[in-house]
């Protein structure tokens, strides 16, 4: 296992992480919500090769990869009743929309967790794997940011991950929705993690 430390990041509103420590071994890129008809509903083949590039280096570097999905089947969660009632565009597991986009090319081994609703730890043994493996550094990508991405990452913040939003490989069901969620997330100092672009992170895995 490959325990030598990347460069910290100069990410928004602190150097990533707080610590300045993060290896491949301690490190997990999280892709979320990169499903068929989320990406085409949001036109978000820019921030979908941004996220897969970034894949290609993280796996490269021995980085942990996770891949989460957002559906609903016959044992359907009231969350995601409740969602689908609500209007959100929730696909049925097992459906083509449901399934991750053929471009996403997850290497062996990748984790892939199915959720409910907008937080990929709800419903899951995403945190308890996440433990096992000894992560602590979350890289977060995904669709949309003001949905999957956001919600995730305070639930993981809130369970004292170290976060960090990608923010050119995230894209909002809005330009305003995808600023102000970033803008809430490095409220307080990094209340709910920090903001970088995928230009620093590949230059930080190229670093060794």
């Amino acid at each position: 296992m490959n325990n030598t430390l990347f460069k910290p990041i100069a990410a928004k509103p602190y150097l990533w992480p707080f610590d300045g420590k993060w290896s491949a071994t301690d490190t997990a890129l999280l892709l979320l919500g990169f499903q068929e008809a989320t990406v085409a509903v949001l036109d978000a083949n820019a921030e979908l090769s941004v996220a897969n590039s970034l894949l290609k280096v993280a796996s490269a570097a021995g980085v942990t990869i996770v891949a989460a999905r957002r559906g609903y089947g016959p044992d359907e969660h009231p969350l995601a009743t409740r969602r689908r009632l609500l209007g959100d565009p929730i696909p049925e597991r097992g459906s083509a929309d449901w399934a991750l986009i053929a471009q996403i090319g997850l290497p062996p081994g990748a984790i892939i967790v199915d959720c409910a609703g907008d937080n990929a730890f709800f419903g899951t043994r995403l945190e308890e794997t996440l433990r096992q493996r000894g992560i602590r550094n979350l890289l977060v990508t995904g669709l949309p940011t003001d949905g999957l991405v956001h919600a995730t990452q305070r639930a993981a913040n809130d369970m004292g991950f170290e976060c960090l939003a990608i923010a050119d490989a995230c894209k909002g069901t809005s330009q305003a929705r995808h600023d102000a969620q970033l803008r809430i997330t490095t409220f307080g100092n990094g209340l709910f993690g920090t903001v970088a672009t995928s230009a620093d992170i590949h230059a930080a895995l190229s670093s060794l």
